[in-house]
């Protein structure tokens, strides 16, 4: 019987092949199981994470809150308009002693311009004082555009035509103090002995911090026993 050449080694050789085959396929599968399972349990790790993550107590989505735009509130610029002070014939004394002991009384109701209703406003200062002249008490105060009435800063200083220490205030009034922001602002003073006998004024100035102002005065007669008549008072 002939036999191919070489036949035996072709039927070795092909064993071999599919040896190798079967070696190298069955690597690619594990590989590819492995890979698999690692995968797998990876992306059960990340499933994991997130639902304990959305689970977890006190978490929540995020919430968006819309907030609407506080709304512009128009506010009037505060602006003080006064009247003349209101001063009626019970609330001063018209003949009054100068001898430096008897007490006197001046009260002053401070207005609205516009309704001559009370002013209860906690910022306007009123100031009294005593002059002889009217008019240069007046022409004192308008001077220059009312540079005085605008400066408050000024007050303690002696006023146009006011007669120097005329008036000894007592109490808790002081000649320049903050109008009162309920019923009447009020005075309590006695006459000083040097004045002379005579008629004169009392003013009283009503100030909103120097922008808004207006003044009053009333006539009263002044007896000195020791001192003569003064010299006749100007009037307007």
């Amino acid at each position: 019987m002939q036999t191919q050449p070489g036949g035996s080694q072709f039927g070795a050789a092909r064993a071999r092949l599919s040896a190798t085959t079967f070696y190298t396929l069955l690597c690619f599968s594990l590989a590819g199981l492995l890979t698999g399972f690692a995968f797998g349990g990876f992306a059960s790790h990340l499933l994991r994470g997130s639902s304990a993550n959305l689970d977890a107590p006190g978490s929540s989505a995020p919430t968006l809150t819309r907030r609407s735009p506080a709304s512009a509130q128009t506010q009037a610029p505060e602006n003080i308009f006064i009247g003349q002070p209101a001063i009626a014939s019970t609330d001063y004394t018209s003949a009054a002693i100068a001898d430096g002991t008897t007490s006197y009384q001046f009260a002053a109701q401070i207005v609205n311009k516009a309704d001559q209703t009370p002013l209860t406003a906690t910022d306007v200062v009123c100031r009294l004082w005593l002059t002889n002249d009217l008019q240069a008490t007046t022409a004192g105060l308008s001077a220059n555009n009312y540079a005085l009435p605008k400066n408050p800063s000024l007050f303690k200083q002696p006023f146009p035509s006011e007669v120097q220490d005329a008036l000894a205030f007592t109490g808790p009034n002081i000649q320049t103090q903050t109008c009162a922001t309920s019923g009447k602002t009020r005075w309590t003073y006695t006459l000083a002995t040097a004045l002379q006998s005579g008629t004169y004024y009392l003013a009283v100035l009503a100030d909103w911090k120097g922008i808004h102002y207006n003044w009053y005065m009333v006539a009263v007669t002044i007896r000195n026993q020791n001192k003569p008549d003064a010299q006749s008072s100007k009037s307007p």
